[in-house]
């Protein structure tokens, strides 16, 4: 019987420790938390002096507390080997609460790998639990808790049943929905460029206008920026096209043309630093279009440990959520090695690269993301990974590798091409001096060729918003100063300012860590609930807000301006890091916090939002209208300011438009259930649907069915749709609910089941003889490993039955 027990968060983790530790010891997973808050009641209590939560055992993990508890009991020692950061350390305090196991002493085992080594090492040096990092955690759990419970039911009341705030969500939310505001509110500004072709002996070069009288040529947004600050006095804007054409026509009067100001150099490109939570989950994005969520579950996968065949379960890479870009010096040699046996001499480095974080409160005793082993290549170990992780672990391998690589090298050319017109040909430009004799226009001409790839030959950084070219040309312009050229073409080319981008993944965790708000271990779970809760919608990998979750940030900046405001949220957070760190109790700071919100509640008198709405005036009274939204749809609607004198009202199109019902396309083959009259379709927190013309005086709707083309297999009489639960999750269920509550919460396949035509359950994951379970009979049949899923088709009761009659 072994003497030993070791607690770990999973069941893969504690296969892969298994193996190392040996028959004296016995790995229990407590699969993940064993205790937690309770739902049912908001359990911070507060004394004037001290706070406490109030923790329960859920129903889910009763069975692990209780084997726990059995073991602990008769093992000689117990060792807790739960990850290594704040919430880890959480677990192990948790377990030893409920497990009675004595936290003075040193039973607590940290690993940033789990590979023979340094799990074997790590149990060499074992300490004792870091209460500062669990008061730090416990705090964090109040104030999340403080925000939820106490400003959430502020919400039911006065906005919409069910909705939530969040103490970090919300300022995620907010950042969106500020986003979209800037893209509705954005003006299109024109602009133009001009471009000229050069001609020497034969050789042509292009280049682009960049000074005219010594003000250099910019685009709309760099011209204001630089105004704000007063800079604006040296850089001019083409803004018309009669300003283009008179420039064109100024180039073409130039006598001559002179080369000038030749500079050649040779310039060097690093590697990015290696990943830290934040950026591998912005670069499994950009390149391989993985959503926080999925990146940080795979990269689990991926550290826990894979069955490398009769190596069997081997952690592929350090652990996944730190903020550090450090290199262990066992790692750095190893690397070095490689590059050295792979890729040859040219392209390894005398001392090993290290990199610094300047990222407040770094954790550089840790380490970043990196293969626990750099000499297992993607290439072996392939076979043994699916497709996601093979992906994942090869940007992360790739990523690491070139990081202790030779710098990247490039040579390049910048030229100036230099004439003067006479000032009667370009006075209308915006800017000209009148009083010049001469306009000078300067063409700038440059190239730039990759001399040495270095890490290049591995990897290299994606970028945001097609913002990553880099310049690089086919070949370098042969030019001196001095040297005549002759014009061949101008012409102007016009442009349009854009719009700032909707926030993509990458984008949105960027700008979380910038701002301080949340930590990068929580980002993904912060996206997934903003999905989950209908508040934004994923579309071509960009966030939109709904309706809902424009209501929701509206309502908290007007009443509980704190709980979004990105200092106050980014404040809270250091105060949290200094908890960990030991500088500050965490009972007076949550004691604080708490006492702060129930202020806010007893002195602000909460309401729904009514926006205003410009040059809306009512149908009925022709007072100011208001935007509403309505808590039944959640939509938002025109509502007049008299309200409820004046009951007058008008639709909204998507753009939060005031429009009209003619305007609004309503469906006459689709009449309303309650008074007959046309229907609008809409998008709502469950999908499509048709709501009355009559709107919010009639209430009726018709839910838009996504019907897969299977009869329901539990009662034969209905059709199962896709639909999605209440927290956003997508299942398979019968149209006849409630009357039949049959579900499928799996894509069934897209081919029958060949017994009895019902419809087949996925296979296993990696199965090495994947098989389909039918739903209705049972019966497994044979199909491919990745074999195809079903596919919707819209239906709407009442149109469809109508068109079949």
């Amino acid at each position: 019987m072994a003497k030993n027990l070791v607690i770990v968060e999973s069941p893969a983790k504690a296969k892969t420790i298994e193996k190392y530790l040996g028959s004296n010891y016995k790995v229990l997973a407590s699969v993940g938390h064993v205790r937690d808050l309770p739902r049912s009641d908001f359990a911070v209590e507060t004394s004037d002096d001290d706070v406490s939560l109030r923790y329960e055992v859920p129903t889910s993990s009763s069975k692990v507390v209780t084997s726990i508890r059995k073991a602990a009991r008769d093992a000689e020692q117990v060792f807790l080997a739960t990850d290594l950061d704040r919430e880890g350390e959480a677990i192990a305090w948790h377990v030893a609460e409920v497990a009675n196991i004595d936290t003075a002493t040193e039973n607590r085992v940290v690993f940033s790998e789990i590979t023979r080594d340094a799990v074997l090492a790590a149990f060499d040096q074992p300490r004792r639990i870091d209460q500062h990092l669990v008061d730090a955690q416990q705090a964090r759990r109040a104030v999340d808790r403080i925000v939820g419970y106490r400003v959430s039911p502020t919400l039911w009341r006065n906005v919409a049943s069910g909705i939530s705030a969040g103490r970090v969500q919300s300022v995620a939310l907010r950042m969106i929905v500020d986003r979209e505001d800037e893209i509705r509110r954005f003006i299109a500004q024109e602009y133009w460029s001009l471009h000229g072709d050069f001609d020497r002996d034969g050789t042509a070069f292009a280049s682009e206008l960049h000074t005219v009288d010594s003000q250099r040529i910019t685009d709309p947004k760099k011209f204001d920026e630089a105004a704000d600050r007063n800079r604006a006095r040296n850089l001019r804007v083409v803004r018309t096209t009669e300003q283009a054409r008179e420039l064109e026509d100024a180039t073409r009067a130039v006598d001559g043309w002179t080369v000038a100001d030749v500079v050649r150099r040779e310039t060097k490109r690093n590697p990015a630093p290696p990943f830290t939570t934040s950026t591998l989950q912005q670069e499994a994005e950009r390149k391989l279009g993985f959503a926080p969520g999925r990146t940080m579950r795979i990269a689990q996968q991926l550290y826990e440990g894979i069955a490398l065949g009769s190596e069997g379960p081997t952690g592929l890479i350090s652990y996944m959520r730190t903020d550090s870009t450090n290199l262990s010096n066992t790692a750095l040699g190893e690397l070095s090695e490689l590059v050295r046996t792979d890729y040859g001499d040219r392209y390894a480095l005398d001392k090993p690269r290290r990199y610094s974080r300047s990222t407040k409160n770094a954790q550089e005793a840790h380490e970043a993301i990196r293969p626990t082993s750099a000499m297992r290549r993607p290439g072996p170990v392939a076979r043994h990974l699916d497709r996601d992780q093979l992906a994942l672990y090869d940007l992360i391998w790739k990523r690491t590798v070139a990081t202790q690589m030779a710098p990247a090298v490039y040579d390049s050319v910048r030229a100036d091409v230099v004439g003067t017109t006479p000032a009667a040909v370009g006075q209308l430009a915006e800017g000209t001096d009148r009083r010049a004799a001469d306009v000078e226009l300067r063409y700038r001409v440059t190239g730039r060729i990759l001399k040495f790839d270095g890490f290049i030959a591995v990897y290299v950084e994606s970028a945001d918003d097609d913002d990553s070219a880099d310049g690089v040309t086919a070949s370098l312009p042969d030019l001196s100063d001095g040297q005549a050229l002759a014009l061949v073409s101008v012409r102007g080319e016009q442009h349009f300012t854009s719009p700032p981008p909707r926030y993509t993944g990458s984008s949105l965790v960027k700008a979380l860590e910038a701002e301080g708000i949340g930590r990068p271990s929580t980002y993904a779970s912060i996206i997934q609930t903003l999905l989950n809760r209908e508040y934004v919608r994923l579309e071509a990998r960009r966030f939109f807000p709904t309706a809902l979750g424009e209501v929701v940030t509206a309502y908290l900046k007007q009443h509980f301006a704190e709980v979004v405001d990105t200092s106050f949220t980014a404040r809270m957070e250091d105060e949290l890091d200094e908890i960990a760190a030991g500088g500050q109790a965490w009972g007076p700071m949550v004691r604080e916090f708490l006492g702060e919100v129930d202020d806010w509640i007893a002195d602000r008198k909460p309401e729904r939002p009514r926006l205003p709405l410009d040059g809306a005036t009512c149908p009925i009274c022709d007072a100011p209208m208001e935007k509403v939204f309505s808590g039944k749809s959640r939509q938002w609607f025109a509502s007049c300011s008299r309200w409820p004198e004046c009951e007058g009202t008008l639709p909204l199109d998507a753009d939060g438009n005031v429009t009209t019902i003619e305007e609004l396309q309503p469906d006459d083959r689709v009449r309303c259930p309650e008074c007959g009259k046309p229907m609008i379709r809409r998008e709502g927190r469950f999908g499509p649907f048709y709501g009355c013309t009559d709107y919010p005086k009639c209430k009726g709707i018709i839910n838009v069915e996504k019907r897969i083309g299977f009869d329901c297999p539990r009662c034969g009489q209905g059709q199962l749709t896709e639909r999605r639960s209440r927290y956003g999750k997508p299942f398979y269920g019968c149209n006849r609910y409630p009357e039949c509550d049959f579900a499928m919460w799996t894509t069934p396949l897209a081919q029958p089941c060949p017994n009895c035509g019902g419809p087949l359950k996925p296979p296993r994951k990696n199965a090495r003889n994947p098989v389909g379970t039918c739903a209705h009979c049972e019966k497994k049949t044979p199909v491919d490993a990745d074999p195809p899923r079903v596919e919707t088709t819209e239906f709407v009761p009442g149109l469809e039955e109508s068109a079949a009659a």
